[in-house]
């Protein structure tokens, strides 16, 4: 397992991400965490401040940092191993890797991808396990105090939650596989690693800490978008209601997110996707110029229009398939160049286009490539609200589900949506998973799930709970490059199976040699 440094003073007073020791042992910074860090409320803040500032900070291996800056990494290799983000040449390699299927033979190097995944959420459920344990002992006021405790349970099951997603398969059907190793008390260097447990053991931690997270955020105000507050907590609760199949649930605490005061829908669509003070944003990173990064940066892999950075040799594009299914009549059309590599929009003289590849993305543009800004969003108030479309067709509700398609069809395709509503049957099965014919309530829903939050959440987590056996990157017409599109995997690659093994990753091999808990056995199908 891996040694953590905890993060505590304003913003990250002690910036080592590296140890001698590969286990998952912490220890407070400086000697310091229990006197000083959580003397007041103020101080612990500080130390919840330096947690979130870890979520963008590069770092998590010890090669392909450019690769490994936080959650966004995460969003952005989980797309690409689906098959509605293409990633147009191999450029410098970054991401290559992920995106042909090749990441999870390196689960012995410290510098790939299951050891950056491994090391980086357990590095934020370590130090958020420090806050918690200070829950009754820090003083100052109930609002900042709960606030501060909640946020740090909400942290604690996102992160796990994003890891039982990566390193296995979904929920449903699988609730007794091993999950991963749980932790919710702090550790030092003396302490003794866990065994992996069970995904259903994972889950009801998920769940406990999110119902414990709401219960305290309730009634306080987001001090910055930065944090987790009561409703983003809901959010993500639906989220984890929707891959548990819990469908009421699902709707319930996306409804309750939904209610956050000043959110609305997305209206600007020339924007770059870069800016935490939209008003659709629910959860985001605000990067300012002393705390941005270049080249380890989300806006380096996909900004395209800014020549010297790795999106330039490598581009990222929506797939062939999906782009059909938006309208030119679509604002969301602005997201994406044409099948000529016609930009659609004019950006601004500082975005003119450079690379007239086929359906290269606009959609996530730097702020400022020169000095590095570009804000991170987590969530926007658009993915609550298909959770709840989506739950409720679950569930049949089939009106109330279509109302809610209405409200984002009105916002994003007024002239044609309606007709488009009109043709699908009040079904709630998946025709397909891919490419296919938009025949059902519940395959338009899904459709515009992908378009909406392409590039924002996670697509291979989506094919994975969805159980839908099918899925390819070998549609007609695909834009996918031959050696991208799965060849090695010959005639399977026409339509793989949801519980595919290559959908997952490995677990790092120093989890192995650290833990006396863990053998060689408990590593995922290889």
């Amino acid at each position: 397992m891996r040694k953590i440094i905890f993060f505590g003073a304003a913003f990250l007073l002690l910036f080592i991400l590296s140890s001698c020791e590969d286990k998952l042992e912490t220890e407070p910074t400086n000697r310091t965490s229990g006197s000083t860090v959580f003397s007041s409320d103020d101080n612990a803040m500080v130390a919840l401040d330096g947690i979130y500032r870890m979520m963008y900070i590069a770092g998590w291996s010890s090669g392909n940092e450019h690769q490994n800056f936080g959650h966004m990494s995460t969003i952005l290799f989980t797309s690409l191993m689906g098959e509605d983000m293409v990633q147009a040449a191999q450029g410098n390699g970054w991401f290559w890797f992920d995106y042909t299927y090749s990441v999870r033979n390196y689960y012995t190097s410290k510098a790939w991808r299951s050891y950056a995944t491994w090391n980086y959420y357990y590095t934020l459920i370590s130090n958020a396990n420090y806050i918690i344990a200070a829950e009754g002992e820090i003083p100052g006021t109930k609002e900042r105090v709960d606030y501060i405790i909640g946020s740090a349970y909400a942290i604690r099951a996102h992160s796990y939650f994003m890891l039982i997603q990566a390193f296995q398969q979904t929920y449903k059907g699988h609730e007794d596989a091993p999950g991963v190793p749980l932790y919710t008390e702090p550790t030092t260097a003396a302490s003794e690693g866990k065994g992996r447990g069970t995904v259903q053991e994972v889950y009801d931690l998920i769940t406990s800490d999110l119902d414990k997270a709401i219960s305290l955020l309730k009634g306080w105000n987001q001090e910055h978008v930065s944090h987790i507050d009561y409703y983003v907590a809901n959010a993500i609760r639906a989220q984890v209601a929707l891959v548990m199949n819990d469908w009421d649930k699902a709707a319930n605490y996306a409804d309750e997110a939904m209610q956050k005061e000043g959110s609305s829908l997305l209206t600007d669509f020339t924007f770059g996707m870069n800016d935490v003070s939209n008003s659709s944003v629910m959860w985001g990173m605000d990067v300012i110029a002393d705390q941005s990064t270049t080249f380890a940066s989300f806006f380096s892999h996909m900004d395209a229009t800014e020549d010297g950075y790795y999106a330039y040799s490598s581009n990222k594009c929506i797939s062939s398939w999906l782009y059909s299914q938006i309208n030119t009549t679509d604002k969301r059309i602005k997201w994406f160049q044409d099948d000529k590599g016609t930009t659609t929009y004019n950006a601004g003289t500082s975005k003119e286009t450079i690379k007239n590849t086929p359906y290269s993305q606009r959609k996530f543009l730097w702020q400022d490539a020169n000095s590095g800004l570009g804000d991170y969003i987590f969530m926007r108030i658009e993915e609550p609200l298909l959770i709840r479309a989506e739950a409720l067709c679950h569930a049949g509700n089939y009106p109330a589900a279509r109302e809610l398609m209405k409200t984002l069809g009105e916002a994003r395709d007024p002239q044609n949506y309606a007709e488009a509503l009109a043709k699908v049957s009040n079904d709630n099965s998946v025709t397909f998973v891919s490419a296919g014919t938009v025949s059902t309530l519940m395959d338009y829903i899904l459709v515009q799930r992908r378009i909406e939050l392409w590039g924002e959440t996670p697509r291979i987590f989506d094919i994975l709970r969805l159980r839908k056996d099918g899925w390819t990157r070998k549609f007609s017409g695909t834009n996918h490059p031959n050696d991208g599109q799965l060849n090695k995997f010959g005639a399977a690659s026409l339509g793989f199976p949801s519980d595919y093994k290559e959908l997952i990753l490995t677990i790092p091999q120093s989890e192995f040699d650290g833990n006396p808990n863990m053998s060689s056995n408990d590593q995922n199908p290889m």
